[in-house]
């Protein structure tokens, strides 16, 4: 679990345009900030969360609205999205729209799927540095 949560924190931090702060060694919850404060969040410099539990790891990114269509995060997340799949602990990813003007986009994914996800995949990382770049951009 910790050594593909390593991965994706590196994956985060390579850009030098954000960082991944422990916010809870107890619960391994962690937040992903920007090094200044987010162009669209006023009081805010964090855009995700990552949860390291026993049996999945999830991971929170915050997009301003309808920055990402749902047709790229299918092709390059590589998970099914929440509303494909019938078994609740199915790894997945599950789009949130809200009225405060931003996007939650949640991935879970469970211990079993996660040796075989690869954070390096390209269109992973490039959904990624999309997230960062939409993040960033002043």
């Amino acid at each position: 679990m910790y050594k593909k949560m390593n991965e994706l924190i590196t994956l985060l931090e390579g850009s030098g345009k954000c960082e991944v702060k422990l916010i809870n060694r107890e619960k391994h919850d962690y937040a992903v900030e920007t090094m200044a404060k987010l162009p669209w969040k006023r009081h805010s410099k964090r855009f995700g969360k990552i949860h390291a539990g026993e049996n999945r790891l999830r991971i929170d990114f915050h997009v301003p609205s309808e920055s990402i269509p749902l047709k790229e995060m299918k092709q390059d997340i590589k998970l099914p999205h929440r509303e494909e799949v019938s078994h609740a602990r199915t790894s997945h990813f599950q789009l949130t729209q809200n009225d405060q003007g931003f996007d939650s986009i949640v991935l879970q994914i469970y211990r079993k799927d996660l040796e075989e996800f690869a954070f390096d995949d390209e269109s992973f990382v490039s959904f990624v540095n999309r997230v960062i770049e939409i993040n960033t951009d002043k």
